[in-house]
């Protein structure tokens, strides 16, 4: 199951590092996201995945961690 946070009066759930958003984030189409720290995060991981793909699992872990610890990225899961 996924982490949840409040923030403010919204209430956000982070997806399960199991879900397939997280893997097709790094790996296809590259998300439209709004956040400058997500769009850096991203971009580099899905660098360190396309040379090393065996980075993918390590590279969701911390993406997901990224989300879970800062609530200012929450506009951003819409895009994964």
């Amino acid at each position: 199951m996924g982490q949840q946070n409040n923030i403010g009066d919204t209430h956000l759930s982070v997806p399960a590092k199991t879900d397939p958003r997280w893997q097709r984030a790094l790996t296809g189409a590259e998300p439209k996201v709004s956040s400058l720290a997500t769009r850096l995060l991203i971009t580099r991981l899905r660098d360190d995945v396309r040379r090393d793909p065996k980075s993918l699992g390590p590279s969701v872990v911390q993406l997901y961690d990224f989300f879970v610890a800062n609530s200012f990225a929450s506009r951003d899961l819409a895009a994964l």
